[in-house]
């Protein structure tokens, strides 16, 4: 950090005391001012915000100008949705025909139904349901325009209504439009599979609630009438399709039992037809007791074995419709084989109750009438049936539990396929019970067979032909029995989901939304544009408030206000004013307004250097600045108009041989000047006097070809010699120190030099140079006068500088003569 130093003479007037001001340093001049704590930091963060307020102005405008043409750009979304219930806890007709059948046959327990987020994975992921309602929309001639665009942004709608107004008269539609305007399509190209995929981005299926079983299908699309469309076309075809699952089983049972009727009904018409004519033929009436009673058990044998087949066929049918099902969903997990015991075991079990069945049937059918030894045994083979029935059940939960637990359910959440294994599996343990039966009922049907063999030929002709004559009865009844069961539950089987409530026509659309979005840019620009203030303020490090110059850790002698507003509210905004026959400059507020707060503030700097001399007289004083623009040749004018107001015979001597001011500011003529003084001794003629007789002004002269030749010689060391000998206080405007060489030689020859900065145009960097430069050539530099000050540049300043504002205390001279002295 650079010093400022100051020479003073010591008490015996040889020699000098160096005397350094250095920033850091407590209570010294160069102290920094800094103002640490919440409200400097607001100050600062209001000081950045006013300072770059037309830049996040910008910022703001930008971002709202993006997001507005984003916003009426976007074609508008609509959104509609339908609401499905669905109660899968509830058990159907053809469930609970399946249960009851399994439970008779001890082969295990039928799940409960999916849960509700089985169903959302099934909607999701369902092929088969988007193409239904594609091929709908086929069939309607509602695909193609579904896949178009079908509606318009905003501004498409304006542009559309400007050329509207310019274009074609309405009646004069293009040629293979129709009277709306549209043309009709051909869907002969599409297929439903091909429309499929563009349903699955306009569709989505959510859950109405955490604690219902409702399901929201909702629709978007750009055009309101097709997004209800689809959620309704939706709701229709997924609760078809419930309806269908439920149905399926059943109607492959109906179907085979009416084909099982028709055939029994006509063997029933053959085996009584053949047992009148057999009667008639052989005047065979009836058989012995011993032999109606075998073929009683033969027909009961063989009507149980094909109650067990037909049961059998529709049980196989039943598992491969599962199968379907499940292929449908994992068609690469459909061939899953297990090697289980278990199942071996329960074929087992489920034969040895086939056999205790048919030995209960054999006992009671040996005698006309029951005995207590045969109720015994009868009970005694019931305990164990059930018995062996609960050993079933408990493998067959185990068997189940094999089957789940076998690696091939698939990720969590796919528990609609966990069912549908659980049912294959149980289906298995029942058709594993039912082949053990036909096994044995089959064997018992031989031996019945070996044992008629024996009865003699008429007998048993006879008996044959009632054999089959009951076997027939019973058949028929069976089957038409269970034939009216299917009927009923195909017709009963109304799907587990119901619509209730449909989508309606939404009349506002989702996407975009101007406000939320018009707010979100106002944000964006707002953080945007303080970030690029932030940014921009950190790479600018040009001098805006007076601290900056003590946290530098530089002097700062004084600070002068910006002086357009005074110029502008006081003297008219002129450049110059007429005063005493000269043209004066309206920056030299020391002779045009002596009282206004701008005046005090040059002579508040012009005090402070006088205080800051041991003697109180500054001599010889050097005004310079970094560059040019900075004001100091106003400033070296105004604090010369101060030092004579104050009846000290003063010297404004013009230093700037390369761009001199001083003549213009004070209108008097440049030449004769300072280099004709040098060169001709003229200083009587050169020294011109435009206000008082205490102020003497000594223009640049003409021009020459080395400036700092002219002011680095001999000879102007000797003017300023004498020049004190007759002067109170000699001010030298010099060139600005960066651009030339010419300040730091003048700072040699001067008792004290002042550094002029201004706000918001001098740079840290500008201003540390300078100062460096005068420090090395040992220059006294008495501080640093900070031009231009603007209130609105910095917050924290408006009440400390309030007095350089209209409403200072200076301000009741308003109506004292303007032209008096001080």
């Amino acid at each position: 950090m650079a010093h400022l130093q100051r020479r003073d003479p010591d008490q015996n007037g040889q020699g000098d005391i160096v005397r350094s001001w250095e920033a850091g340093t407590t209570g010294a001049p160069g102290a920094s001012a800094g103002r640490p704590g919440v409200k400097g930091q607001v100050e600062e963060l209001l000081d950045l915000l006013r300072r770059r307020k037309w830049l996040i102005v910008a910022v703001c405008l930008l971002a709202m100008t993006g997001a507005a043409l984003y916003t009426y750009t976007q074609v508008p979304v609509y959104r509609t949705s339908s609401l499905v219930l669905v109660e899968k806890n509830q058990q159907s007709a053809s469930e609970s025909g399946l249960r009851a059948q399994a439970q008779s046959q001890g082969g295990g327990l039928l799940p409960s139904s999916s849960s509700l987020r089985n169903e959302l994975m099934f909607l999701r992921n369902s092929q088969t349901l988007r193409e239904r309602v594609a091929a709908r929309l086929l069939e309607q001639g509602e695909a193609r325009p579904l896949l178009a665009s079908q509606g318009a942004s905003p501004l498409g709608t304006l542009l559309d209504r400007v050329w509207a107004s310019v274009g074609p008269r309405p009646g004069e539609a293009g040629e293979g439009t129709s009277a709306g305007g549209t043309s009709r399509m051909d869907t002969t190209q599409l297929s439903a599979a091909s429309v499929a995929p563009a349903l699955s981005g306009r569709v989505r299926f959510g859950r109405a609630g955490s604690e219902t079983n409702v399901i929201q299908i909702v629709a978007r699309d750009e055009a309101p009438a097709v997004a209800r469309r689809l959620a309704n076309l939706f709701t229709e075809e997924y609760i078809k399709l419930t309806q269908e699952s439920s149905r399926a089983r059943a109607r492959a049972s109906r179907t085979f039992l009416e084909q099982r009727s028709q055939k029994l009904e006509r063997e029933l018409e053959t085996a009584e037809a053949r047992i009148q004519r057999f009667q008639r033929r052989e005047d065979a009436v009836s058989l012995d007791q011993r032999q109606g009673s075998l073929t009683e058990r033969i027909a009961t044998t063989e009507s149980e074995l094909e109650q067990a087949r037909i049961e059998l066929r529709m049980e196989r049918s039943s598992l491969e419709s599962l199968q379907k099902e499940l292929e449908s969903i994992q068609p690469d997990q459909l061939s899953q084989r297990l090697s289980s015991t278990v199942e071996e075991e329960l074929a087992s079990l489920q034969s040895e109750i086939a056999n205790l069945e048919l030995s209960k049937q054999q006992v009671e059918l040996q005698s006309g009438r029951t005995t207590a030894a045969d109720s015994a045994q009868a009970a005694q083979i019931d305990r164990r049936i059930r018995k062996l029935r609960a050993r079933i059940e408990t493998l067959s939960d185990r068997y189940v539990g094999e089957v789940m637990g076998g690696g091939l359910s698939p990720e969590e959440g796919a528990r609609r396929v966990d069912e549908l294994k659980r049912r294959i599996a149980e289906k298995r343990i029942q058709i594993t019970g039912l082949e053990s039966r036909v096994d044995v009922l089959e064997g018992r049907l031989q031996e019945f067979e070996r044992e008629l063999d024996a009865i003699p030929e008429k007998s048993m002709d006879l008996a044959q032909l009632k054999r089959d004559q009951k076997y027939a009865e019973q058949m028929y009844g069976f089957v038409t029995e269970q034939l009216q069961q299917a009927r009923v539950r195909e017709k009963s089987e109304l799907g587990y989901a119901t619509n209730i409530s449909e989508a309606g026509l939404p009349g506002r659309p989702v996407r975009p939304r101007p406000q939320r979005n018009l707010i979100l840019g106002l944000m964006l620009g707002l953080l945007g544009g303080a970030g690029l203030a932030l940014l921009r303020d950190q790479m600018d490090n040009r001098l805006y408030k007076p601290d900056q110059i003590r946290e530098m850790g530089y002097h700062g002698i004084g600070v002068i206000p910006n002086l357009t507003p005074l110029i502008e509210d006081q003297l008219g905004g002129q450049a110059t004013v007429e005063r005493d026959g000269h043209r004066l400059e309206t920056g030299l507020v020391g002779v045009l307004k002596p009282y206004s707060a701008a005046t005090e503030a040059y002579r508040k700097v012009w005090t402070n250097l006088q205080l800051g001399r041991p003697d109180g007289e500054s001599g010889t004083v050097l005004v310079t600045s970094p560059g040019s623009g900075d004001g100091k040749s106003l400033t070296a004018a105004n604090l010369a108009v101060i030092a004579a107001q104050a009846g000290h015979a003063t010297l404004l001597v013009d230093g700037d041989l390369r761009r001199p001011r001083l003549h213009e500011v004070f209108d008097v003529s440049r030449d004769p000047g300072l280099t004709e003084t040098l060169q001709n001794d003229l200083e009587e003629h050169a020294m011109k006097r435009p206000l008082a007789d205490n102020l003497c002004v000594l223009p640049a002269g003409t021009e020459v070809e080395s400036p700092a030749k002219v002011l680095g010689s001999a000879r102007f060391r000797e003017f300023l010699g004498e020049a004190e000998q007759y002067f109170d206080h000699i001010i030298v405007d010099s060139s600005p120190v960066l651009a030339t060489a010419d300040g730091p030689m003048l700072s040699d020859l001067c008792d004290t030099t002042l550094c002029v900065a201004r706000a918001g145009t001098t740079t840290e960097d500008e201003l540390n140079d300078t100062l460096k430069v005068l420090g090395e050539v040992g220059a006294d530099v008495a501080g640093v006068v900070f031009n231009g000050f603007d209130l609105s540049m910095a917050y924290g300043y408006k009440y400390r500088y309030r007095h350089y504002g209209q409403y200072g205390p200076y301000d009741q001279y308003r109506s004292l003569p303007e032209d008096a002295t001080a």
